[in-house]
């Protein structure tokens, strides 16, 4: 064995140096009798050894080690450098070579790069190490040692460098690169996720599988595979910029969902390099769209310090301190910026522009400070324009003869010499937009007069002779708003009317302001149109309603006045119902968004879109309105002569005659509709139960103004909230124009039923909901029948099963305790051509369990119903008189139907509590027989069944007893579904030898019949045939196929 053997020297140190450590405590206790292996190593214990020349000897072994691992370091490098990497053959004719040979050489300048920028950090780690290590002081004992090596471990070093690519590396990037080229993007992804669990520190690997996963369209993992890649260069700001752009561009809807990740990004540049002011700017833009508005402050505020002249930065930071209610500091900004961007060189100065100076000058007129915005307008106004020299203007606040377009006011003047400066720097040289301000600040100031000269330039055209309010239609109406809220009404109206050509601009808000300023001027005429269009734009418009109940109050029009309150009262009703049902909303959840969502008691309110509809005008002439109706019916009358001639095609199918009949219905129909007093706001009072003050306090906030107009109206009308709506009920016509209504409820119906055949089930729905509101309709229950039954028809017709429950549900609440209603209910579930989720879900099950417990109420005794029913008032119901419903007897067809619902859910207990009680009644029934029989079998076909044999025999009993019934049938199709009946059962268990016997039992019954209606002769052919297959008989299936199975 050999040792180490310190030199001659050095023994005295060594020993000396050993006494000290165990004298001192600090190093290891050695027993002095102990005697060391090695003869010359035992001599140290009478040698010397100086303390400090154990630190010099190893500062000398560091130096050279250091030195000795660099030029390995370099050698290294030299042999297998991706640098010199050697390309091999370039060919000039294959454009994806070139390609590849251009992506290596940029990868190559990449690589240099970062060397120089890790060899800087490396050097001067190095150099702190050995420098650390000569000076440190003197280390006593084995634990000094200790905590030597592992500050020699522990030097700054940074981060790790990733290890040299393999050859094997390189050539599966080549490949994987090349697969790119030429759009192969998931083998390209394979290769690199390969090279990635080779080795994951494979820079160009990470990025060249972020973008196949771009490809891809994965946007998430794209950009996952990025910042893993900028994690490996962490002082190269290139990386995470892609990131952070990736983020914000190439996510699509997304957007909002990744913002973190790309302010993240951002982080990590700053970090690196705290100086970078793009880096700075991106971060604060996004911390600006996450609500982050403090430190966003703080960043912008940080790049202004910076590039304090930077106007994209004073524009943003004064939008942000605009947002907190901190305009003042706002201004600030601006007022500061702009002398020294004046003082600035021209080039700076062109940043500054006309937009900069309209949001400086906007701060004023949020600020109020009407006075100041003239002098701070005209001020950067005349230096934009290269007059800054011509400060006198700034004592000049009575008028703005300077932004004349002539010189006759300028030349009063004494300091104006005119020619100094062009004629377009004065006031053809001024924005129009900043004219406009400078008018609304005088406007404000009570100047009218110079306001007026400075908005006349709004009224000419330009120099195309283009309109101006078709480019700045937004002046135009602010223009007119001031001038409305001054009183100078007939101005206002000036410039209000051009606005009205301008789709972009007309609206409901324009015709009411209109409305406004003709009644300040007196013309009702004029305002009654103007609020009529408004209602018409916006049919949920309550200030113009409002409007128009005024003026017909004043006009002594009672009944239209009392119409519009009745409309106002249910519009905040509604508006009210729908902020709390937003309120009660719950963010969804995985498990809400894949359940059924819940149907309500009454049939869902459809939201009708806007249409035009003809409304005459109280206040028109007489005799034009009489030529309007007259047009009107004209029109009309030739459109029902058209649909009468096309009833019968259209009845029969044809699709040329159909067309034309919706055609001439629509127009029909939406003159019906349009027709306000058949949908009066107010027929739904009866049914909520309140009086008329109790209705106004609970269901509505009225103002002092409205309550006060609508007890008037009431009281001249004689009208009573109890008691309207049967006084309207009472007075309803035979007819409108000259139709019955009852021929107007199938034309609503046969177009709705038309537009379902086309597909279009909302405005199927649409139709319906307009019929079933209309107040000739509302009142009569056959009509109400008659409009659901085609509710319905229509849900099948589009097989909406949401739907077809909803009407469901409104036959048996509004025909409780009848049997057919509960039939109807499982006869349009079965029609209707969807899964069973609305059948049995669990808003159903509840509403059918309240049915059950409604038939019990009346059944039970006192004791029973206090013990089992809590809710007494709600299993109670009433007829269309008002009278309380009492059931006397129990429904089969109800309880088979719950039981139906609990079956098709799976729960096979609880379903036969329901069927047992329908067994109790009628015994013999077939059906009730095979439904307990078949929840017995498939209860004991689930793993939670006690005694599968014994529930198989049970429910076995069950089915034989219908199949006893069933057989003795004189109807040959009974006859077979209690054969195939029995045999499917048995097939289901896996006895196959007795599904067999009844299978051929279904075959046998068709020897002397042929059937007529429901055939199960392909089903069990088709059967048999599966069962011979199986057992291997195919000769077998084979016969039964030709025989049965052949067309």
């Amino acid at each position: 064995m050999c040792h180490w053997r310190p030199p001659c020297r050095n023994m005295a140190r060594a020993q000396q140096y050993i006494e000290d450590g165990m004298s001192s405590g600090y190093g290891i206790p050695v027993d002095q009798s102990h005697e060391y292996p090695d003869p010359e190593l035992s001599q140290l214990q009478g040698s010397t050894y100086r303390e400090d020349a154990l630190n010099e000897a190893r500062a000398e072994f560091t130096a050279e080690s250091t030195e000795q691992r660099r030029r390995k370091r370099r050698q290294s490098r030299d042999d297998s450098d991706i640098l010199n990497m050697d390309l091999g053959f370039e060919s000039d004719s294959d454009p994806d070579y070139q390609e590849f040979d251009k992506g290596i050489l940029k990868m190559q300048r990449d690589v240099r790069l970062a060397r120089n920028m890790d060899s800087d950090d490396e050097s001067l780690a190095d150099d702190l190490q050995v420098n650390t290590r000569t000076n440190a002081k003197s280390i006593r004992g084995s634990r000094g040692a200790h905590r030597g090596r592992v500050a020699r471990r522990g030097g700054i070093r940074g981060p790790r460098k990733a290890a040299e690519p393999t050859g094997d590396i390189k050539l599966r990037l080549s490949q994987a690169n090349q697969a790119f080229l030429n759009g192969r993007y998931e083998e390209a992804r394979d290769i690199a996720s390969e090279i990635i669990r080779i080795n994951a520190e494979t820079y160009e690997a990470w990025n060249l599988l972020a973008s196949t996963f771009k490809e891809l369209q994965d946007p998430n993992k794209a950009l996952m595979a990025l910042m893993v890649a900028a994690t490996m260069r962490p002082k190269h700001p290139g990386p995470w910029f892609n990131c952070a752009y990736f983020a914000l561009n190439e996510t699509g809807g997304h957007r909002s969902e990744y913002l973190i990740s790309a302010q993240y990004s951002c982080s990590q540049i700053i970090r690196a390099n705290s100086m970078n002011l793009e880096a700075r700017r991106l971060k604060a833009s996004i911390m600006v769209e996450r609500g982050n508005l403090g430190h966003a402050i703080a960043e912008y505020r940080f790049i202004l310090r910076h590039t304090p002249l930077d106007t994209e930065i004073i524009q943003r930071l004064a939008a942000i301190y605009v947002d907190q209610g901190d305009v003042e500091l706002a201004k600030k900004l601006y007022s500061t910026a702009i002398p020294k961007l004046k003082d600035a060189e021209s080039s700076i100065q062109e940043t500054f522009g006309w937009t900069d100076a309209y949001a400086y000058i906007e701060l004023y007129g949020i600020l109020q400070q009407y006075k100041d915005g003239i002098q701070a307008l005209k001020s950067v106004a005349r230096w934009l324009l290269g007059r800054d020299t011509e400060q006198y203007w700034n004592n000049i606040m009575a008028d703005d003869s300077e932004w004349d377009e002539d010189d006759s006011r300028r030349a009063e003047c004494v300091d104006f010499t005119a020619g100094k400066y062009p004629i377009d720097s004065y006031g053809l040289g001024l924005p129009i937009e900043f004219r406009v301000k400078l008018g609304l600040y005088r406007m404000a100031l009570g100047h009218y007069e110079e306001a007026l000269r400075h908005f006349h330039h709004l009224e000419v055209s330009d120099d195309t002779g283009r309109r101006l309010a078709e480019d700045y239609p937004h002046l135009f109406e602010e223009v007119a708003d001031s001038l409305s809220h001054n009183k100078l009404w007939s101005d206002a109206l000036r410039f209000y009317r051009p606005l009205l050509g301008n789709t972009g601009s007309s609206g409901a808000s324009l015709q009411l302001k209109m409305g406004k300023c003709w009644l300040s001027e007196g013309n009702n005429k004029e305002a009654e149109t103007c609020f009529q269009a408004a209602v018409q734009l916006d049919e949920d418009n309550i200030p113009a309603r409002m409007e128009l109940a005024r003026l017909y109050e004043r006009l002594n029009e009672k009944e239209q006045a009392f119409i519009y309150v009745n409309e106002i009262i249910a519009l905040r009703r509604d508006r009210q119902d729908v902020l709390e049902e937003l309120s009660n909303i719950k963010p969804p959840t995985i498990t809400t968004a894949k359940a059924v969502s819940k149907p309500k008691n009454t049939l869902p309110t459809i939201t009708r879109k806007p249409q035009s509809r003809y409304r005459p005008h109280k206040l028109a002439d007489p005799s034009e309105r009489r030529k309007e109706e007259a047009a009107r019916a004209e029109q009309l009358q030739s459109q029902l002569s058209v649909m009468r001639s096309k009833l019968e095609p259209m009845r029969g199918g044809e699709v040329e005659a159909t067309n034309i009949w919706m055609e001439a219905a629509r127009d029909l129909i939406d003159d019906f509709r349009g027709f306000k007093t058949f949908y009066p706001w107010d027929k739904y009072v009866k049914f909520l139960g309140y009086t008329r003050e109790d209705r106004m306090q609970a269901e509505t906030v009225l103002e002092t103004d409205l309550t006060e107009m609508a007890d008037r109206l009431s009281k001249n009308l004689g009208a009573d909230a109890d008691n309207k709506t049967t006084l309207r009920a009472a007075n309803i016509p035979a007819d409108y124009r000259g139709i019955p209504f009852r021929t107007w409820l199938d034309i609503f119906l046969e177009y709705a039923i038309c537009l379902a055949k086309e597909g279009k089930a909302r405005e199927a729905y649409e139709i319906c909901e307009a019929a079933k509101d209309a107040i000739v309709f509302y009142h009569s229950r056959e009509d109400m029948f008659l409009i659901h039954v085609c509710w319905g028809t229509c849900a099948l017709l589009c097989n909406d099963e949401e739907m077809c429950v909803t009407v469901a549900r409104y036959f048996m609440r509004e025909y409780q305790f009848t049997t057919d209603s509960y039939r109807m209910y499982a006869a349009i579930a079965r029609l209707c051509q969807s899964p069973v989720s609305w059948y049995c879900s669990g808003p159903t099950q509840k509403y059918m369990l309240r049915q059950v417990k409604a038939m019990d109420f009346s059944l039970v005794d006192a004791n029973r119903r206090q013990k089992n029913f809590s809710e007494k008032a709600a299993y109670s119901t009433q007829d269309k008189d008002g009278r309380t419903l009492i059931n006397d007897d129990m429904d089969i067809a109800l309880l088979m139907l719950y039981g139906h619902i609990l079956y098709s859910g799976a729960s096979y207990i609880y379903a036969l509590n329901y069927f047992l009680r329908a067994y109790a009644l009628d015994p013999d029934n077939p059906v009730i027989n095979m439904n307990i029989g078949l929840c017995y079998v498939h209860h004991a076909l689930k793993r939670q069944a006690d005694n599968r044999q014994f529930l198989i025999l049970q429910g076995m009993a069950f089915l034989f007893d219908y199949y006893d019934t069933r057989k003795k049938s004189s109807v040959l199709e009974e006859r077979q579904e209690a054969h195939y009946n029995i045999a499917r059962v048995y097939h289901m268990l896996g006895i196959s030898h007795l599904a067999i016997t009844y299978y051929l039992r279904v075959l046998d019954e068709l020897k002397d019949h042929h059937s007529s209606r429901e055939d199960l002769v392909i089903d069990t052919a088709h059967n048999l045939k599966i069962i011979c297959m199986i057992t291997g008989n195919k000769k077998l299936a084979h016969s039964i196929t030709k025989r049965w199975l052949v067309i």
